[in-house]
């Protein structure tokens, strides 16, 4: 006959590693929910935002969507913020644009910051800008700039609080130079959810 003390003492034993196993579960849990918010407030949108990439070689970086580019508009590796490329325009007095489209949708109100680093020189005649646009479910969209100065500047880090002025079904970024003259190089483009 087995000694009743004995077995109480198994079952208490066994309950105590399942419960810490439980308790060790659930603070994992909850560590990976609190990282999981801090990335998801931390991740860039903007896929390849450092024209680090152009696979065919063509100038125009990965994920990115050229319109009135010429030859001299492009991915350069001369000059660089962060990492080894940036991307180029130079003012002929057209309108050209880089530009990706990023598939997320959110609300009316949706917070997001912008940020890129860009740098001129001598631009006249014209504007220059980094731009988010959220595309409207209902149709439209809302516009938060970033302008670049006309004349020359150095490297500098220029941010935008950007916010979402009706439901939006994607997002457009945006580099845009409309300038008779001049050249400026982009890099670190980034956009990230306000938490």
């Amino acid at each position: 006959m087995r000694n009743p003390h004995s077995i109480d003492a198994l079952k208490q034993v066994e309950r105590f590693p399942r419960a810490a196993l439980a308790a060790f579960l659930l603070a994992g849990l909850a560590v990976a929910i609190v990282a999981g918010n801090a990335l998801a407030a931390s991740t860039n949108l903007v896929k390849n935002g450092s024209f680090e990439k152009d696979s065919n070689g063509d100038g125009v970086p990965n994920q990115w969507t050229g319109i009135n580019l010429t030859p001299a508009d492009k991915r350069v590796c001369n000059q660089s913020k962060a990492g080894s490329c940036s991307f180029k325009m130079v003012g002929d007095g057209t309108t050209k644009y880089l530009y990706q489209v990023i598939a997320v949708s959110g609300g009316s109100g949706n917070e997001f910051n912008l940020s890129a680093w860009t740098k001129g020189k001598n631009i006249t005649g014209g504007l220059a800008y980094v731009y988010v646009q959220f595309n409207h479910t209902g149709g439209g969209d809302n516009n938060v700039l970033i302008t670049i100065p006309a004349g020359t500047s150095p490297w500098t880090l220029r941010q935008e609080p950007a916010t979402a002025a009706a439901d939006f079904d994607s997002i457009t970024i945006a580099l845009q130079l409309n300038a008779d003259s001049g050249k400026v190089w982009v890099d670190k483009v980034i956009l990230v959810p306000v938490p």
